[in-house]
């Protein structure tokens, strides 16, 4: 079973970062680099479970939808 998680572009000044598992909320942060985190650690554990791949889509400040490198990350330190 595959998961995406996604975190949307956030363009509000003082809005929260927000990191979603498909559909579900599962995360606020106030910094961007706090949800990508958060993500990465939740990305970490979807894989080490039998059966479950994950992904993770970050929006850009064009609405552009990009799979960051976690994947390699993990490869590569696995």
């Amino acid at each position: 079973m595959r998961i995406i998680l996604y975190l949307p572009y956030n363009t509000a000044p003082r809005g929260q970062w927000i990191v979603r598992r498909n559909a579900d909320l599962v995360g606020q942060f106030a910094t961007r680099e706090e949800a990508v985190q958060h993500a990465r650690r939740l990305f970490t554990g979807i894989r080490a479970q039998p059966g479950l791949d994950a992904e993770i889509k970050i929006e850009d400040e064009n609405g552009h939808w990009h799979v960051d490198d976690a994947r390699d990350e993990a490869t590569m330190s696995g």
